[in-house]
């Protein structure tokens, strides 16, 4: 299986970053990585910046988001 781009978002004007899915060795991976544009080809190439995990691993990656979200959401006194 090639790798599938489920989501995308501009970090900078040169950077974006990727949420991708994809199989290894017959193991599904998630992937979120961000990605530079080439100045000469103006294609888009993986940086070494980023997670590569097991996608059963999905649901503690979830929830970790969600803790960091919550507790922003805390500090900074909007819910």
């Amino acid at each position: 299986m090639a790798k599938v781009v489920f989501h995308t978002f501009m970090k900078n004007t040169d950077q974006e970053v990727r949420f991708t899915a994809g199989e290894y060795k017959d193991k599904m991976y998630l992937d979120v990585r961000i990605y530079f544009k080439s100045e000469e080809t103006e294609e888009w190439h993986p940086t070494k910046k980023g997670i590569t995990l097991p996608l059963e691993m999905l649901p503690e990656f979830r929830k970790g988001l969600d803790l960091l979200q919550a507790s922003i959401s805390k500090c900074s006194g909007s819910e």
